[in-house]
């Protein structure tokens, strides 16, 4: 087991706070104040000139990304966020009877929800499956698959309770229909193992902000290489054509494969930023993140179980992402005291307080917050 604590140098936060919530925002790399200014002097100092070294870090740092998930090269492109990649592939769908369905579940992320709900307006069918945004319906979503689908999106982790969906049988079944699979790996992508090629699904989208530490402003796109050129995105920026500087006239000439999918102009601090976080996650190794999580996440199980809080993760390691959703009585307060002592982790309501170690945290912390949070909630009882 490599010694991951001897990380914890090279994230500044953790020399003063109790960081644990990390599926929200992770902790910020110290190289990330350098490569900044890396950008920053090579927009002072070379002007227009510095795109020729800011352009190839878009491939560059999709090309991290990448190996985390084992995609193939070139099939990953960088964008602002998930709301832009995901938008960029619905406008390559098309409804028409009676094929216009898409199939999504309670407990999705509102940006999935709302930019899905849109599409009703240009003929789609949306289907939200269950009711309880805490319970993820497998059944009742793969019983919903059929020849009128057109898309399935899943979550791998679900932000709110950190359910590890299995997304397999979705992927066979709906490709069984001829429908396509968009996964949504903002809360796997870093902190679970997996194999987008083995996975075999049509688009991944996410970003950087969580357990990539790469914070805000990049996200990522992945399409399947067997059907990225056939797709035609009718979001599409100069960037999407096949020759951007050559600024021609409509209709585009979409670029091959990914590059399609990479619209405006790159947002390269960002990406500039995010590279820091990734190149740490993939020198780590998921498979190192994910084993001290199956320890840190059971002790926080366990610590609140006994304290007589309520868990609304599913207790099953096998079915857990790397985060534990605790509630009790006036749990957002309670969430308001831990930060002001330090411990920093966030509240989502209906499902309580999320706590979320990453590969720097100790076990001690994990058991520390528990112990605060015990602390806050029979003073408040008093």
């Amino acid at each position: 087991m490599p010694d991951l604590l001897s990380w914890r140098a090279k994230f500044p936060i953790l020399a003063s706070k109790t960081y644990l919530i990390n599926n929200s925002l992770g902790a910020m790399p110290a190289s990330v104040i350098e490569s900044l200014r890396e950008y920053t002097e090579l927009w002072a100092s070379q002007g227009v000139v510095a795109w020729d070294t800011w352009l190839p870090e878009v491939a560059n740092t999709a090309a991290i990304l990448e190996d985390i998930v084992h995609a193939p090269r070139g099939s990953m492109t960088m964008c602002q966020n998930v709301t832009n990649a995901l938008a960029a592939i619905l406008s390559c769908l098309e409804y028409e009877l009676p094929r216009n369905q898409i199939l999504h579940c309670a407990g999705e992320f509102p940006t999935v929800e709302y930019l899905l709900d849109g599409q009703r307006r240009i003929g789609a069918e949306v289907v939200r499956v269950g009711n309880d945004p805490l319970v993820f319906p497998a059944r009742e979503l793969l019983d919903g698959i059929s020849d009128r689908t057109v898309l399935v999106v899943l979550s791998h982790v679900l932000f709110r309770t950190a359910e590890l969906v299995d997304i397999r049988p979705f992927v066979e079944k709906a490709h069984a229909h001829g429908a396509l699979v968009l996964l949504d790996a903002y809360q796997s992508m870093g902190s679970v193992p997996f194999d987008v090629t083995e996975l075999d699904v049509d688009f991944l989208v996410g970003g950087s902000v969580k357990w990539l530490c790469g914070g805000p402003g990049a996200g990522y796109l992945y399409a399947h290489p067997n059907i990225v050129d056939r797709l035609e995105p009718r979001l599409a920026g100069w960037f999407s054509h096949a020759r951007p500087f050559g600024f021609e006239s409509p209709p585009i000439e979409y670029a091959e494969g990914i590059s399609r999918f990479t619209g405006g102009t790159p947002n390269m601090p960002a990406y500039y930023q995010a590279r820091e976080g990734y190149k740490i996650i993939r020198e780590v190794g998921v498979e190192a993140i994910r084993e001290q999580s199956r320890r840190q996440t059971q002790i926080l199980v366990d610590g609140a179980l006994e304290r007589g809080f309520t868990v609304n993760t599913p207790l099953e390691f096998a079915r857990r992402g790397n985060h534990v959703t605790v509630d009790l009585p006036n749990a957002q307060l309670v969430k308001d005291e831990l930060i002001r002592r330090g411990f920093i982790i966030d509240y989502r309501p209906g499902a309580g307080i999320r706590i979320a170690p990453h590969f720097y945290n100790t076990d001690d912390e994990c058991r520390a917050i528990l112990d605060e949070i015990a602390d806050i909630a029979s003073v408040a009882a008093r």
